[in-house]
């Protein structure tokens, strides 16, 4: 490297550039430039994989440990609006200089030692949780698990959330063998969480196989909520722990699913015992104060603008069940955009009875779909008008102007259009 970066922008730049492409991975590179950092392990890790709920259940986690007066760092990805999101100490994202100073070790450690952009940021949140000497680590895998960076550390228990059909190029097609990848983030004899009833055959067979000690949701746990309140209610008398009397607020995250997301957490908990203890006191406030950008998150109106960075056919069928349960006296538009390797046809599919005109943006990204071929794919399934934009600036501000007040804005699709969304509407927030 000819001259050391200076800002945060610059070392982002610099790692995008050094990004490592070969389809040949593994994690022998990350484990190296790791043992050269010689970062240490966390007193608690907590591993959250899966495919739809891993960063709302990292969220509740974290919220509910710092409510126990845990000292948290929490790792996710990927950012809406700014880097800074993904490293976060107690529910603060990590300061900038902080972060240099991570990327300027883990640059001085790599040597010639190629590193994706991902595994860099990976060693970077570990160094900084370090540095900050968090009790607790919360680590959300970026995407499969048997060859993701965060698979280089040892989890004391791992949260798995429900498979779904996602990242076929690099995982496989089909639920079994992209579960066979997420699963590869179980350990032997490790505590496990599977917040899914109807794990796939490779996930269930890893867990057998290992011998995991493993709570599932739906056989040795459930959730039953009645009206704003819910419990966590154990299937078998030997995992007994809350019961009747012990009601707990539902998540403040939108959505029925964000339940099932605070069941997992409390499986996690139950199955940390003593060394986790956290009171009901700290359960109960953890689940209030949450927080998470682009999950279902509304703006009030008129129009209410809902984003959602939702990606997936499950994601889709979510966010038709959240706006069911909100119904507006005029239409839902939608503003969409989808990368190359998600099924936009089924997403829109999902989406065609709810969507009452289309307003399709262009992302500049090299993963997007081209407007135009969306637009051909939104085409061959809705039957409302729909109108293509060079930009999600554009197809937003399209949207606002087209919408009344009894109408409804819906974001979804990618996280790239939802990061720049957000951006207009915090920016209006501070100007109102």
């Amino acid at each position: 490297m000819a001259s050391i970066p200076a800002s945060l922008e610059q070392w982002l730049d610099h790692i995008q550039s050094i990004h490592f492409r070969s389809r040949v991975q593994g994690l022998d590179r990350v484990r190296r430039v790791r043992h050269i950092l010689r970062l240490g392990r966390p007193p608690i890790v907590i591993t959250v994989g899966g495919t739809n709920g891993k960063g709302s259940s990292a969220a509740i986690l974290e919220s509910v440990l710092q409510n126990a007066g845990r000292k948290v760092g929490t790792y996710t990805s990927p950012h809406l609006i700014e880097y800074r999101e993904r490293i976060r100490i107690d529910g603060t994202d990590v300061r900038a200089a902080l972060l240099v100073q991570a990327f300027t070790a883990v640059e001085a450690a790599r040597q010639a030692i190629p590193l994706t952009f991902f595994e860099f940021g990976t060693l970077a949140a570990l160094w900084v949780f370090q540095q900050a000497r968090v009790e607790v680590a919360i680590l959300e895998v970026g995407m499969g698990g048997r060859l993701d960076a965060v698979n280089t550390e040892v989890p004391d228990v791992v949260l798995l959330t429900p498979i779904a059909i996602d990242h076929e190029r690099w995982l496989g097609s089909g639920t079994e063998q992209i579960g066979g990848e997420k699963a590869g983030i179980l350990k032997f004899k490790g505590l496990t969480v599977i917040n899914d009833p109807n794990a796939p055959d490779s996930v269930m067979d890893r867990v057998r196989g290992l011998r995991c000690k493993c709570l599932q949701y739906g056989h040795d746990y459930v959730d039953r909520a009645a009206g704003k309140l819910w419990n966590w209610q154990p299937r078998k008398t030997t995992v007994a722990w809350l019961t009747a009397e012990n009601e707990l607020p539902k998540p403040s995250l939108s959505g029925r699913h964000q339940v099932v997301n605070a069941a997992g957490v409390v499986a996690v908990l139950k199955l940390l015992g003593p060394q986790m203890a956290v009171s009901r006191r700290a359960l109960v406030e953890g689940l209030r104060a949450q927080s998470i950008r682009g999950r279902l998150e509304v703006y009030r109106g008129p129009p209410e603008v809902i984003v959602d960075v939702g990606h997936n056919v499950s994601a889709a069928d979510r966010l038709v069940e959240f706006l069911e349960e909100r119904p507006v006296v005029g239409r839902t538009l939608g503003v969409f955009s989808m990368l190359r390797d998600k099924p936009t046809a089924a997403v829109v599919e999902r989406l065609r009875g709810t969507i009452g005109r289309w307003h399709i943006a262009e992302l500049q990204e090299d993963r997007a779909l081209p407007g135009a071929e969306l637009e051909k794919v939104v085409l061959a399934h809705a039957t409302v008008p729909v109108r293509s934009w060079d930009s999600p600036q554009e197809a937003f501000h399209g949207a606002w102007e087209d919408a009344q007040p009894s109408d409804r804005i819906v974001v979804f699709g990618s996280a790239y259009l939802a990061g720049a969304i957000l951006q207009i509407l915090d920016h209006e927030s501070t100007q109102a």
